[in-house]
Parts: structure tokens; sequence; C-alpha cells
């Protein structure tokens, strides 16, 4: 083994033989009160009070023995409002749903239009967080910390633990996947051009329109979003923008962001309302 690789870190998530729960801890959300997600599969509030001996013993004697998932959970772990709960009595099953049930963070964050970043993966809940905690570092490249908490309240946690349900069933689609992953992921860059041009990569992957782009999607949004043709110049000028993003890579203006993550998230909403995606073949005639 070279040098470089007994260097190297493990990331991901690790289930013990026997464990029959695991946690994910949240930053950016704070539910008011539990979210059934899934079949043993849970969202939940979380409050952690951890020690710094219980961190370093959790990490330097326990752990991965890595100063800088010490100095991540250090910066982070505090700051955690929430968690997913995953419970199986299987240990490798329970390693499966642990894995799987990171795509709930991407689709709570894609349909709330929140940051929600996780960082590490735990055998123990975060009120129980201690020195002989087993956690480690889900992804060694995930440090955009939110810059705010999304508070959710009931009527917001039973809309969420409705909708979720075909936000599951919809990201089985590549097209919703990638618009979903575009709208939680854009604000890790800190160039305004290649956020914009993110946001624009899902917002074409709900229709995937090779010729005309520009006047064929616009009308495609506008005619999926309000049924009629009403936004086609408004969308026309932030599709514009969006190719100066790309192509020049031109920063644009803070409003032409905003306005198209607003157009993201409404067709990401659309979808689940509809269950469905977007048809061009109702959407678009032979005239477009």
């Amino acid at each position: 083994m070279s040098s470089d690789n007994k260097n190297r870190l493990e990331f991901g998530v690790r289930i013990a033989d026997g464990e029959k729960e695991s946690y994910i801890y949240l930053a950016g959300i704070k539910p008011n009160k539990p979210i059934i997600l899934g079949e043993g599969v849970s969202l939940i509030p979380a409050s952690c009070s951890p020690t710094p001996d219980d961190m370093i013993d959790a990490v330097m004697k326990k752990g991965s023995q890595s100063e800088f998932e010490l100095g991540i959970l250090i910066a982070t772990l505090r700051n955690t409002t929430a968690q997913i709960k995953i419970e199986d009595t299987n240990s490798r099953n329970l390693a499966i749903k642990t894995w799987n049930a990171q795509t709930f963070c991407v689709l709570i964050s894609a349909i709330l239009k929140c940051e929600i970043s996780y960082y590490f993966q735990a055998d123990t809940s975060l009120e129980k967080f201690n020195g002989n905690s087993n956690i480690n570092m889900i992804y060694p490249n995930m440090y955009k910390f939110p810059n705010c908490i999304k508070y959710l309240d009931d009527n917001m946690c039973s809309w969420i633990e409705k909708s979720i349900v075909t936000a599951w069933e919809l990201h089985e689609d590549e097209r919703f996947s990638t618009a979903s992953h575009a709208l939680w992921s854009y604000k890790w860059s800190v160039r305004p051009a290649l956020q914009l041009s993110i946001v624009w990569s899902g917002i074409e992957s709900m229709f995937l329109i090779e010729t005309k782009i520009s006047s064929r999607l616009s009308k495609a949004i506008s005619r999926f979003l309000y049924n009629n043709d009403t936004a086609v110049e408004d969308i026309k000028k932030l599709y514009a923008f969006r190719s100066k993003a790309v192509h020049e890579y031109k920063n644009s203006e803070h409003n032409v962001l905003e306005e198209s993550v607003d157009i993201l998230n409404k067709l990401i909403l659309k979808c689940i309302e509809q269950k469905a995606l977007p048809d061009l073949g109702i959407l678009l005639n032979s005239t477009d």
C-alpha cells in the first residue's frame, strides 16, 4: 500500500453487525415534530450540547483519528438542528436505507427551497452523542454550511410528510432527480454565474428540449406552470442571462438568480402536485 493510500480517509456510511438504528445529522432545518419519510425512516427534531472531550474521543480514540474530521465535527455538531432516524432489524438493510436516506435531504431542500447540509452519520441520536459514539463523515466535500435555519410548524411538517411520498417516486426519473439536486446544491459555488448555470441545468432537465431551446422551453415552462403563455417573454429573458452565464461566464444580477431559483422550485412543486413530470407532447405543438 502506498503512503497516499495509508493517509487517505474513508468516507461513507458504516453500520456494525447487530445495529438496528442509524442517524444522519442535519443542519439548516428544524421541524417541531417528527415527520415520517418512509418505512423505518423519519425526520426528527434534534438538540445537542456535547463536550469538547466527547467530540475528541469519538473521532480521535474511537473513530478515524483524523484532525480534519474532528475539525468539521466541532464546527458543525452544536449547530445541528435535525436528524434523520433510520431503523431496521437487519444491519445490511439498515446500511442500505441509511445511504438512501440522503435523498430525503435533497428532496426536502428542493421542496422547501432552503439549504440543508449533512456531514455525519452515527449510531446514536444527537441527544445521546458521547465519546463512545460511532460517528463518521459521509462525504469529504460537503462543507457549505446553511446561512439560516428553516423552521417547520405543524402544518408544514404534515405537508412535507404528505408530499415526500410523491417526491420519492418522482426521484426515480433522472429528470426530477437532476432538478432536485440542482436546487439543493447550487449555492455550493461562490460564483453567481455558476450558480445560475446549475439552476438552469435543473430547469432544462425537466424538459430535455434540443431545438429552438429558448422559445420552446419558455413556452413549455409557462404552460406547465400557468396553463398559458403569459410568462413566456419573462422566461426568455432569464434564459438569455443563463446563456451569458454559461457561454461568457458573466455574473448576473441577484434578482435573475432568485427568479430562476423560484421557477425551478415551482416546477418541482408542480410535478409533485400533478404526480407527473412535464409532457412535451401536451405542452408543445408542431408550430412551436
